[in-house]
């Protein structure tokens, strides 16, 4: 009975953070109320409650689960993404990054929402991060050692190079994130790998 109930919280809370993910993406956090994302998901507002304490708490937890998803879709990629390293390369980062553009770049309140999660969540962005740069790492040292990569000229060890793909990647949203769109991201990102990895091929 027990896995039953606990099936069920777990849709539920799905259900949950999808409707959070719907009211902050339409009215942006200050006009999103409690009330307004369980009367969107079909609970009661007692029921919400269970789960989350405040509308800080729930935007902290649906921001952490979509770092999560991310972070899982590299990982997918990284174990099951056929092709050269730039071809890799650049869908992990799509897998990384494009899932925010595309949710920003849906919303009126992008800008509200980007600095709100400056403020409530940066720690879990950080977190993040650091597991998304273990993962850029391990491709490239991958690349090094099939001869695709060679960090010798630029005297970088894969964890600092990581580093540099992730913060160029991030800075590919352009000057204000909140703005950037799906498809410009997608040519800027190209464009970014592309530079990269051809900074990091061996001269013959």
């Amino acid at each position: 009975m027990s896995r039953v109930i606990s099936k069920r919280a777990a849709a539920t809370r799905v259900a949950l953070l999808e409707a959070a993910l719907e009211e902050f993406s339409a009215f942006g956090f200050r006009r999103t109320s409690m009330e307004s994302v369980a009367r969107r998901a079909g609970v009661s507002r007692a029921t919400l409650y269970l789960y989350w304490k405040s509308k800080d708490a729930l935007f902290r937890d649906l921001v952490e689960q979509t770092h999560e998803d991310q972070v899982a879709a590299m990982e997918l990629v990284y174990a099951e993404e056929p092709g050269d390293f730039e071809h890799r390369l650049l869908a992990m980062l799509e897998a990384r990054f494009l899932r925010f553009v595309e949710l920003t770049s849906a919303s009126p309140h992008a800008a509200e929402l980007f600095d709100l999660h400056g403020r409530l969540c940066g720690d879990v962005a950080l977190a993040s991060q650091e597991k998304s740069e273990k993962l850029i790492a391990k491709l490239v040292r991958n690349a090094v050692n099939s001869g695709e990569a060679d960090l010798s000229a630029a005297g970088l060890s894969p964890a600092r190079v990581a580093s540099v793909i992730f913060d160029c990647a991030h800075g590919a949203k352009g000057e204000d994130p909140s703005k950037s769109t799906p498809a410009d991201y997608r040519i800027r990102l190209g464009l970014v790998v592309r530079v990269l990895v051809a900074g990091l091929t061996p001269q013959n």
